[in-house]
């Protein structure tokens, strides 16, 4: 319902423009029946006025329902310029994006003052900006990503137009020397001769290189279809097979969301509970009223239809609290003769922020009577070394209590407090978040489990038998980091080493060994220097702050990431410029990561995945044929081109494994398309010269059986595990030019020698053998096109790799069955075991016995010459990588 003219009227949502001002609420329904409980945003709107609680499952693919606060507008004038885009993180929490579901929205009339030029919605709803519509919103990004990436899968880049350039210098070689010959001979029609020089000038073009790279690519997008991956971008497949450097989240890709909360240590000896040793846990149900509360009231938590909605890490801690969360943000003690307050309203929140690595809330405690009030305070939590200079006074226990924790893998939170007055309250809108939140109290320290995911170690010990180099950026503290690298044997060495500000001199960095860090006798100066850092990672565990970060020039960062396994409380921006550094030093990227807070990195990466970690998701792959390759908003994400509905980093070898697939299905095709160009290109310029030509039904055979071996190569599965050896990633390289001119010469020495068979039984002054005479049988055509045939069998199975990059020949059943049935139409057609089929295929009989043994030699031999020289071929590739790739 938008705005027109100071009243509100009702238009459709396809009139909105940018500029409108609408009032988000209960929509009517278009048509009987439609369920309109879950009103869809129709367009990206600011928030003005007004609170929502969206689910963005269709853009995300969380399904973990978001709150969405109004922009507070009187911090702003006319002439402030807001940045609005989708990449501004801060802005994220007041704008609705085009296609989310609102599940929940309030009109709080306690602030429409806010908005005095603006009357109230009848709907009481919520009051938005229209910001953008259509394909110009994520929604119709994502719409337009899905639907028009297909058309970059094709021949049309560089490298194809290299390989075609490369085909045509032979192609125009052989036309010159046809055409030499044809204008030497006045009988020749020089019209026809020229269009024949065009035949095989085009002949090497090969017509059908987009299709067969798109078909390979097609059937990649299916095969990841089944396994509950989805993919918008089908160009990206043939990158997961160049792949060196493979990146990590933690929380929530590495380790569980499932997680497991152990207590609170560190509590000050004024506390009710007596305790011995500051790092003793205390149990939730043991905790002093005061720890309660921060528990309970900081969170970003919403009741939706009576159930706890929203982060993890947040629904674990209240479901150990003695606090329950109802509608309005009002929380009740679970037992109500309990000491203390009878209720807790948040009133504001600052949300989690993961530049400041913290969040806090504003709440009002009630008495037992409904009219007084127990005072303000503010409750807060974050990251331990980040909230240490908000607190007035630390213990001195501080930095060794939590760094305890963090070397056991836990997730460790700092949590503060303060006392707010009424006043306070009153000029919220106006006092600063970091004049809020400073002299806090501190109130202990909130420890949490993130256990490993159950198949986390196996994939990281497969993508490290496979030679990958494996990353893990994360924005949890480095202790932490650190002890999961070693869980999960992604950091093997003993000795660890973290590179961090140096505590006595300004913008200087310091090596410092986490057992020792007070030690100065254990810490090494950074030095900017390849030969330093090659010796450090040969034997220590290389992890690197977010701070040091900031300190890092592009450089020395481009060093640093070629040899740190971990980076450790790295905000959105830092993870962006550790896989910008990547890229820059020449590696071939991927990151994995949620989805969510990682979609910068994401979208950096060369191949970007994001696992959703939905527990509501059915473990099963998808059968049916009519939704298996079906990609719907909600599988694919704005985050990534690949999305796993599986919550297991288990997607990234699936990846890596059908990319190493198509991009060495892709590398045959190559090969086949070019060897079989050149072979067209000779028996249309020098065989055409001595009158050989192919009937209508002999090119039909001969097109119909290279479609299907085509077809079926494509079908081709990728092998389940990842092999150290890594597969050839260019055309114009030794191995590949070797092995196309080995074949051809081969080929071409077999054609030679098939037609010295073949001209004694040849009259060359018969007219028949005119270049430009109708084709009739005769059996230097019919010598010809059998062994041309076999050679173009002998071209799909010589390059088809198999193992350990696909499944081997005889498992790609199709392709090994219609192989020996082409192999059996080539032997029946020459020993005339079925005469109607040499007369379906136009075939002259072939003069005598021993023609017929000389001929079936010259297959055999040719077939095992192309086999054994592409053997050896492929052995000096494995052993000598460096040179023949």
């Amino acid at each position: 319902m938008p705005l027109c003219q100071k009243k509100w009227t009702e238009i459709t949502s396809r009139s909105l423009l940018p500029g409108d001002i609408c009032s988000i609420g209960r929509s009517k329904p278009i048509y009987r029946g439609q369920d309109m409980t879950e009103p869809i945003v129709p367009c990206e709107m600011l928030l003005l006025h007004g609170g929502c609680v969206v689910n963005e499952a269709m853009l995300s693919g969380e399904s973990i329902p978001l709150r969405k606060e109004a922009l507070d507008v009187a911090h702003y004038d006319a002439n402030t310029k807001l940045n609005v885009d989708e990449t501004n993180l801060a802005m994220k929490k007041h704008i609705l994006y085009g296609g989310t579901k609102v599940l929940q929205f309030t009109n709080n009339v306690t602030t429409v003052g806010r908005l005095p030029s603006i009357p109230d919605p009848p709907e009481k709803g919520c009051i938005a900006f229209v910001l953008r519509t259509g394909f110009g919103t994520t929604q119709g990004n994502l719409m337009r990503t899905i639907l028009f990436s297909a058309p970059r899968v094709t021949a049309n880049n560089k490298e194809s137009m290299l390989f075609i350039l490369f085909l045509l210098c032979f192609a125009v070689l052989a036309a010159g020397t046809v055409l030499q010959q044809g204008l030497n001979d006045p009988t020749r029609n020089t019209f026809k001769l020229f269009l024949h020089c065009v035949m095989i000038i085009t002949s090497v073009v090969p017509p059908e290189l987009p299709m067969e790279l798109s078909l390979a690519v097609t059937n990649s997008l299916l095969s990841l279809t089944k396994l509950s991956i989805f993919c918008t971008e089908p160009f990206r497949i043939p990158f997961a097979g160049k792949v060196d450097v493979v990146c990590f989240d933690k929380t929530g890709t590495l380790t569980s969301d499932a997680l497991e909360m152990h207590g609170v240590a560190g509590l000050q000896s004024t506390s009710l509970v007596a305790l011995e040793d500051p790092q003793q846990l205390v149990a939730p149900a043991a905790l002093p009223t005061s720890i309660q509360l921060i528990l309970a009231g900081c969170h970003s938590l919403m009741a939706l239809d009576g159930k706890v909605v929203g982060d993890p890490l947040e629904t674990t801690i209240m479901s150990h609290v003695k606090w329950s969360l109802r509608p309005g943000d009002v929380m009740l003690p679970h037992l109500s003769f309990v000491p203390g307050p009878k209720s807790m309203k948040i009133v504001h929140r600052y949300a989690f922020s993961a530049e400041l690595k913290r969040m806090s809330s504003i709440v009002v405690l009630g008495s037992s009577t409904e009219s007084d009030s127990l005072g303000v305070k503010l409750l807060s939590k974050g990251a331990p070394e980040v909230m240490e200079s908000l607190f007035a006074s630390i213990p001195d226990y501080y930095t060794r209590v939590y760094k305890h924790y963090a070397l056991k893998g836990c997730r460790v939170l700092a949590l503060g407090s303060k006392a707010l007055s009424t006043r306070d309250l009153q000029r919220l809108k106006t006092i600063a978040r970091s004049e809020m939140e400073k002299n806090l109290e501190f109130g202990g320290f909130l420890v949490l489990d993130c256990p490993v995911k159950h198949d986390t170690t196996d994939v990281i010990q497969e993508l490290k038998t496979s030679k990958h180099v494996l990353v893990m950026i994360t924005g949890d503290n480095a202790l932490t980091a650190l002890d999961v690298a070693k869980q999960i044997q992604l950091a093997s060495h003993l000795n660890t080493l973290i590179l961090q500000p140096s505590k006595t001199k300004e913008d200087a960095l310091v090596w410092v060994d986490p057992r020792f860090d007070k030690a100065s006798t254990k810490q090494l100066p950074f030095e900017s220097n390849q030969e330093t850092m090659a010796s450090l990672a040969a034997s220590t565990n290389l992890c690197v702050t977010g701070d040091a970060l900031t300190l890092l020039t592009p450089a020395q960062l481009q060093l640093v990431v070629r040899h740190a396994c971990v980076f450790a409380r790295t905000s959105p921006s830092q993870k962006e410029a550790i896989l910008d550094a990547l890229n820059q030093c020449g590696f071939v990227t991927a990151m994995c990561g949620d989805g969510t807070n990682d979609v910068g990195a994401l979208k950096r990466a060369h191949v970007g995945i994001s696992i959703i970690n939905n527990p509501d998701q059915p473990t099963t792959t998808p059968t049916e044929p009519s939704s298996s390759h079906v990609v719907k908003f909600g599988d694919a994400s704005i985050a990534s081109p690949f999305t796993s509905k599986q919550p297991s980093i288990r997607a990234t070898c699936q990846i890596l494994c059908q990319g190493r697939c198509t991009l060495v299905t892709t590398l045959q095709m190559y090969k086949i398309l070019g060897i079989n160009c050149l072979l067209s290109a000779y028996v249309l310029s020098s065989l055409y010269m001595y009158g050989v030509k192919q009937g209508d039904m002999q090119m039909t055979v001969v097109g119909v059986v290279i479609a299907l071996f085509y077809l079926f190569l494509s079908y081709a599965k990728p092998c389940t595990r990842l092999s150290a050896r890594r597969p050839l990633t260019r055309v114009f390289c030794l191995s590949v030019l070797l092995s196309m001119g080995i074949q051809f010469v081969v080929h071409l020495a077999t054609l030679a020698a098939a037609l010295d068979v073949a001209l004694p039984f040849v009259d060359m002054d018969d007219p028949a053998m005119h270049p430009e005479a109708k084709f009739r049988p005769n059996v230097l055509n019919s010598i010809v096109f059998v062994v041309s045939l076999h050679m173009q069998i002998n071209t799909f199975v010589v390059n088809y790799h198999g193992a350990p990059f696909m499944q081997s020949f005889h498992d790609n059943r199709y392709l090994a069955k219609w192989t020996y049935l082409s192999y059996s139409l080539v032997l029946i057609a020459l020993w005339e075991v079925f005469p109607p089929i040499n007369d379906l295929l136009e075939l002259a009989f072939l003069p005598s016995f021993e023609t017929q043994v000389h001929v079936t030699i010259l297959l055999a031999l040719d077939t095992v010459a192309v086999l054994g020289l592409e053997a050896g071929l492929q052995y000096l590739t494995a052993r000598y990588p460096a040179l023949m790739a």
